[in-house]
């Protein structure tokens, strides 16, 4: 599909989202209706054609959401959003098997060439078919990279407050996860390059999660070019988990870590998905990955072919080519939308005085809560949201150093639960 055609895919209804701030949009003509410098005003639905609204029901549905919250709780911790799948892809699903045949299936032309279209289209990345090959899950496939890249005893740098299973899995495999906590002022994270420095001699691997979960940020590709450079110097390579990219709110733009540099091409490997973006958590099996470097590639395919981990099910084919074909307007309202969620937070805690400050994310749907004004140790501070206010939110003390005093909220839900959740922590501070 030619630029133009993908342009023209998009509905006119989903123009309000500008995609590419920095290098032009595809979508001409647009104007943005949020303005990323404003912290007030919510803006409406962005299409009445998706109902973002609606209050889903997840009854019966085997939700690990919902199933672990209490009664009379709102559980709004694990990144899983409460919309209906985009329609493209549940549409997608139930043409294939209405057609009744699940045989083998060998992964076709149209899932490299979604993907190859997707990066070029959505984060400005020319990807050569080679390049791309199927893999059974971002962790999972991380996880085989630790197994390729490193052995027990060996090192691997995280940089925390991060996604804890990167450490979980790491200890599993006999890996020593090293920590290069990132540097807070209150307002904004950043990198802490001095510290990054002294650690790479000791470690093999380096993992970013680009966009940064849980605190939302998009690192900037002079970060990212710089990061490329000191690992390729010492020989270090990086597992560049991507999966919340295509989740970056308005006046933002993802950067693929391999994209910057040479240096980023030749250490990296990117593992993606549209899992987050499309609310298909539960096809946990829907990713891919990108690795520019074929003495990389190579080592790692084979690492998935030995453990018989290459071969992609039918319905990950069929999502995932689904999604990035016909999937972009129903993203682009839905990042509208989580952006007037997301507003609504900041605006509330920066309006009440609860010892609660919202972090501002530049990517996902969820929300980094400081509440260390509070004054309470995490296990109380766990309790008052879980017991007083009804909330379940995720504990940061998982996400590791510099957790301690903070929470994640997942704002991906109708606005009258948000706005429900935030009254229940009015009267109780």
């Amino acid at each position: 599909m030619k630029r133009r055609d993908f342009i023209k895919s998009v509905s006119a209804a989903a123009c309000a989202v500008t995609l590419l701030p920095s290098a032009g949009s595809l979508m001409t003509g647009c104007k943005n209706p949020i303005d990323e410098e404003k912290t007030s005003g919510i803006p409406p639905v962005a299409n009445g054609q998706w109902d973002f609204d609606e209050v889903v029901d997840r009854a019966g549905t085997w939700s690990i959401k919902y199933g672990r919250a209490a009664e009379g709780q709102i559980p709004m911790w694990i990144a899983d959003m409460d919309f209906r799948t985009a329609p493209a892809v549940s549409s997608a699903l139930k043409e294939r098997l209405n057609r009744d045949v699940l045989g083998y299936t060998s992964t076709p032309e149209e899932f490299y060439q979604s993907i190859i279209r997707w990066e070029q289209e959505m984060h400005g990345w020319h990807v050569d078919k080679e390049w791309v090959a199927y893999c059974p899950g971002v962790i999972t496939s991380i996880n085989q990279a630790y197994l390729t890249f490193s052995e027990p005893g060996d090192s691997i740098i995280v940089m925390p407050p991060v996604y804890n299973l990167f450490r979980m899995y790491a200890e599993r495999l006999g890996r020593k996860v090293i920590d290069n906590p990132l540097l807070f002022d209150g307002e904004r994270y950043r990198i802490d390059f001095d510290g990054l420095e002294r650690m790479l001699n000791e470690a093999k691997i380096l993992v970013l999660c680009n966009p940064h979960n849980p605190v939302g940020i998009v690192w900037e590709p002079d970060a990212l070019k710089r990061i490329a450079a000191l690992c390729r110097s010492k020989g270090i390579i990086v597992i560049s988990d991507e999966i919340h990219c295509d989740l970056t709110l308005p006046g933002r733009r993802h950067t693929p870590f391999c994209s910057v540099s040479e240096d980023a091409a030749a250490v990296g490997l990117v593992f993606a998905s549209p899992t987050k973006s499309f609310n298909l958590a539960g096809l946990s099996m829907t990713s891919y990955c990108v690795i520019p470097n074929e003495k990389l590639r190579e080592p790692y395919l084979k690492q998935l072919r030995n453990a018989k981990l290459d071969e992609a099910p039918i319905p990950s084919l069929v999502a995932t080519i689904a999604a990035y074909t016909e999937g972009a307007p129903w993203l682009l309202s839905l990042r509208e939308y989580l952006q007037g969620n997301i507003q609504k937070v900041i605006d509330f805690f920066s309006q009440n005085d609860l010892g609660i400050k919202a972090i501002p994310p530049q990517a996902s749907f969820l929300v980094w809560l400081d509440c260390r004004a509070m004054g309470l140790p995490q296990d109380e501070l766990m309790r008052f949201f879980s017991d007083k206010a009804r909330l379940l939110l995720s504990n940061g003390a998982m996400y590791g150093q510099g957790g301690e005093g903070f929470v994640r909220m997942n704002i991906g839900c109708p606005r009258k639960i948000v706005k429900e959740a935030l009254e229940r922590t009015r009267p109780l501070v």
